[in-house]
């Protein structure tokens, strides 16, 4: 092995930190869009006066394909064409949660909060590689948002434990999807047509999606116990 690739295999081997602290920008930027899709329905009342729930409910059904098809294969996509996805899951994410469960806007905003935290901590002291100390402060610092932001708009008992349980989920998503985030390090250094941007939105696409694929996969297994359940009463 020669001396450069040497060299580009320790480039890789971490994620470089402003391509990190900027996947987090944008993962908060979306995260903040969808708290304010979430409010501006409830503000204007849309869903209550012209939406029936069924009409959701196959929005939700469309946010659940969308999202699950676009992480399997995010990397075939250019710049504009995940931007535009991007938008339209925010968008059906801000619809659906506006009718399912109002308080979603707190819940997203301090999630963001949490991410946008990160960015700074990260780009700042220059912190890329390792594993626990960012994911603790992470969490840390999303459970902070939580009790300073509940706490200032009087959120319910459920919004609380409901946004503590998100700030955690989504930590626990960011770690699992750190050779991900590697692989879209790999794009940067490797491709030409790649752009520190591209690779950030990818990433930010990756980690917003990590819950509609976590809840895809769920069902997917709920689905086929019971189905094995269901065969093993046939004769």
């Amino acid at each position: 092995m020669g001396p450069l690739a040497a060299i580009r295999i320790r480039q890789i081997a971490f994620i470089p930190a402003t391509m990190l602290s900027l996947t987090y920008w944008y993962t908060a930027l979306g995260l903040w869009c969808t708290a304010g899709i979430i409010w501006l329905t409830l503000y204007t009342h849309f869903l209550i006066t012209y939406v029936q729930p069924v009409v959701v409910l196959w929005i939700s059904t469309l946010l659940l394909g969308l999202g699950y098809g676009a992480i399997t294969c995010l990397s075939r996509f250019g710049t504009v064409v995940a931007m535009l996805i991007y938008i339209a899951i925010i968008t059906l994410t801000g619809v659906s949660l506006a009718y399912l469960f109002s308080g979603g806007a707190t819940i997203f905003v301090i999630v963001g909060i949490m991410f946008s935290l990160n960015a700074l901590f990260i780009f700042y002291l220059n912190i890329s590689s390792g594993l626990f100390r960012p994911l603790i402060f992470m969490a840390v610092s999303g459970i902070i948002a939580a009790i300073v932001v509940n706490s200032l708009v009087a959120s319910s008992t459920l919004v609380w434990i409901v946004s503590v349980l998100t700030v955690l989920v989504w930590t626990l998503i960011t770690a699992l999807e750190k050779s991900t985030l590697h692989g879209y390090a790999r794009m940067l250094y490797h491709s030409e047509f790649s752009s520190l941007s591209r690779c950030a939105l990818f990433g930010a696409l990756t980690l917003y999606l990590g819950i509609i694929n976590a809840v895809v996969t769920l069902c997917r297994y709920i689905i086929l116990m019971i189905l094995e359940i269901l065969l093993s009463f046939r004769p």
